[in-house]
């Protein structure tokens, strides 16, 4: 028995019928969702080698096969392994006018439908699909609040471990992350090399910026010169993979600061980068002080994600002064926070942060933490877990899409 976690606006554009595609990179739910959804309709995979099976019965047809049966109200996942003849079948009208196409890849399906020789090019419907977004997350009913919900969804908005324990999400994510990331790689027709890897393990552990990135590699040795020219092709297709994301700087510092996209990669390099981890397995009551000690880190980005969807925003990295959300709309900062990840907050604490925040002149300034706190400021709005949730279910109510909630499936 798993946990759905309804996804409205995903859904909506799969009921939407027509020629629609999906991409993103693996394990984001997009084929379940697809099957969820759309259970009329006939599922077929591409394998490597262009042979289109049928999961239910195991048969596999050649392509020539596939299209004499292939009618409308079809779903084909990983359609970019298919012979090139197939997409100029699609491009004359097999298969109908009904049909889902699925990839893997946030980047090596553009050829497909973008460009002037692209086969697909203004023949489908588009949708990317991302991770779990915390406001379809907090809008499901867990049986969890304060702390301990938002500490679990941070992992799973990775659709793969929700439910799970954080020590199963951990510990067994740990060796999920790593295979998931030569996947990605694999999938995006890129080769995998250390360097990708020493990447992920330099930005999890605090180089941000290019050039910080750029000296990581160069002290293991895996580039001749710490310059930024040896590495920028490997962030950029590392961002287009959907690994890591490019954030902007905001101010008069211009630039770009880079994360991790999944919270279950980040926190997999992390242990590995800061402890060592990779290969030599610790008890898991010392990897969880870790896990707690990069966890406020975690939420901040958590809640950022859920403001940037929730208010329509673009979030930017503002340095000085450094706060921990910033979200603007074209030139300006329309909303400022500040996630204070305690049991506990001093009146000092408050004003301090109501003092940093007003740096920014935002017309918005919010202070987020786990429960709810008496604190007196005039200048500050106070959000805690539940009122996180509570803005979740209304959203969910009144909502154009609607219907956000879990149930449960066999």
């Amino acid at each position: 028995m798993g946990i759905i976690v309804r996804r409205p606006s995903l859904e909506a554009f799969l009921r939407s019928g027509g020629r629609r595609l999906l991409y993103g990179r693996r394990k984001t739910g997009k084929t379940f969702y697809a099957r969820l959804v759309l259970p009329d309709y006939k599922y077929f995979i591409v394998r490597r080698g262009g042979l289109f099976m049928d999961p239910e019965t195991g048969e596999e047809f050649s392509l020539g096969a596939f299209l004499r049966m292939c009618g409308n109200r079809v779903v084909v996942d990983e359609f970019h392994r298919a012979d090139a003849r197939f997409f100029d079948a699609v491009q004359a009208g097999s298969c109908g006018g009904d049909v889902v196409l699925i990839t893997s890849t946030l980047h090596f399906y553009k050829r497909f439908v973008g460009g002037p020789e692209a086969p697909l090019k203004g023949l489908f419907s588009l949708r990317r699909v991302d991770l779990l977004s915390p406001l379809e997350l907090l809008a499901a009913d867990w049986g969890l609040g304060g702390r301990e919900l938002v500490e679990r969804l941070v992992f799973w908005q990775e659709p793969v471990l929700v439910g799970r324990s954080l020590e199963e999400c951990v510990v067994s994510g740990s060796a999920f992350a790593r295979s998931l990331v030569g996947e990605i790689l694999d999938e995006e027709d890129a080769s995998y090399s250390r360097r990708f890897d020493a990447i992920l393990e330099a930005v999890a552990g605090g180089a941000t910026r290019l050039s910080e990135i750029a000296s990581y590699l160069h002290g293991k040795g895996l580039i001749e010169k710490a310059s930024t020219s040896h590495i920028t092709k490997y962030v950029d297709a590392m961002v287009k993979m959907g690994l890591l994301e490019r954030v902007e700087i905001w101010g008069r510092e211009r630039g770009s600061f880079y994360r991790h996209a999944s919270p279950l990669t980040d926190i997999a390099y992390y242990l590995d980068a800061r402890y060592g981890l990779r290969d030599y397995p610790a008890p898991w009551g010392f990897v969880e002080r870790v896990v707690m000690e990069r966890m406020p880190l975690l939420v901040e980005r958590f809640v950022e994600r859920f403001m940037a969807e929730y208010f329509g925003l673009k979030p930017v990295k503002v340095l000085e002064p450094e706060v921990d959300v910033a979200l603007v709309s074209f030139k300006r900062i329309e909303i400022a926070a500040e996630v204070k990840w305690r049991r506990s907050l001093t009146p000092s604490e408050v004003r301090r942060a109501e003092e940093r925040l007003g740096r920014l002149h935002a017309p918005r300034r919010i202070l987020v933490v786990p429960e709810a706190v008496h604190a007196t400021s005039s200048g500050l709005e106070v959000w805690s877990v539940e009122d996180l949730v509570q803005m979740a279910k209304e959203r969910a109510r009144t909502g154009p899409e609607g219907g956000w909630h879990t149930g449960q499936h066999r």
